[in-house]
């Protein structure tokens, strides 16, 4: 959008790894910081164009890619040790302390992207004051349509064996899953999808203790044509904030241009824009 300015910075996470970011200046006085926290093995570029239209309406947006992925990937990802865990307390904890510290006086919120939304509950910043989840949910397969679920389940159970050892990584791009990763962030994945309840049910990740410290307003946002974002998962993941802090909406397909949402759709230009406005009014 005109007066939007855009700069290509390093941010450090916690144990000191460089991450790539992107801030959009808006043209007059930022109201407020916006972290926009991707999916899955998501690049950060990905997202450009809906940071820009927040810009536009005079919100700072920072986007970063997590370790392994986009600008933050190494010069190979063989062997490259990282995990859904490190995305959430090394990463995304680091971008928003950035953001804390940058910007101290104004209002800092968060739009997370699948992984993204559920990365706030697991790594929650207390100067967060308002977080829309945009196809955030839990992984249980239990709440999956069967054909993704048995897809989920083959690739865990058949391939990844096979292929992270070869390979070094999980080979993603192969099965139209975004970009290579890290083979433990797929490990962890798929893990936390086959047991019940998601990460929820792992004892080592404690999830429940973690989205308790969590203060911020939440509003998750579906899609009834997401074969990935389901009803069900969407309020498992509303569940596991603080009672009354989490709302939950679904936007109907047919209501965008083409008649298709699906889970990367919002953030497309040809079928998300009409409700970009949206997650703008519900940053505070």
């Amino acid at each position: 959008m005109s007066g939007t300015s855009v700069e290509t910075i390093e941010i450090a996470a916690r144990d000191g790894l460089r991450l790539a970011a992107t801030i959009f200046e808006p043209a007059g006085t930022a109201r407020s910081t916006v972290i926009l926290q991707a999916a899955t093995a998501v690049p950060r570029g990905f997202y450009a164009a809906f940071a820009d239209h927040l810009a536009g309406l005079g919100r700072r947006v920072v986007t970063f890619d997590y370790r392994g992925i986009g600008g933050s990937r190494p010069a190979s990802l063989r062997g490259f040790p990282a995990t859904m865990l490190d995305w959430a307390d090394q990463d995304a904890r680091a971008v928003a302390d950035h953001a804390a510290a940058a910007w101290p006086n104004q209002p800092l919120g968060i739009v997370g992207h699948s992984f993204g939304g559920q990365a706030f509950g697991l790594a929650p910043h207390p100067r967060v004051t308002h977080v829309v989840g945009i196809a955030a949910q839990i992984g249980d397969m239990r709440l999956f349509d069967s054909r993704v679920a048995g897809r989920i389940r083959f690739l865990s159970r058949y391939l990844a064996p096979v292929l992270i050892p070869f390979a070094g990584y999980f080979p993603a791009g192969w099965f139209g899953m975004g970009e290579n990763m890290p083979g433990g962030v797929f490990r962890q994945w798929t893990r936390w999808c086959l047991t019940p309840d998601y990460f929820f049910g792992d004892p080592q990740v404690g999830a429940a203790e973690r989205f308790a410290a969590v203060t911020a307003r939440v509003h998750l946002i579906g899609f009834d044509d997401d074969p990935f974002g389901p009803a069900a998962a969407i309020e498992g993941l509303a569940k596991g904030f603080p009672a009354g802090l989490a709302t939950t909406e679904f936007i109907a397909a047919k209501t965008a241009p083409g008649g298709k949402i699906g889970h990367f759709g919002f953030f497309r230009t040809s079928t998300g824009r009409p409700f970009w406005d949206q997650v703008d009014a519900r940053l505070g």
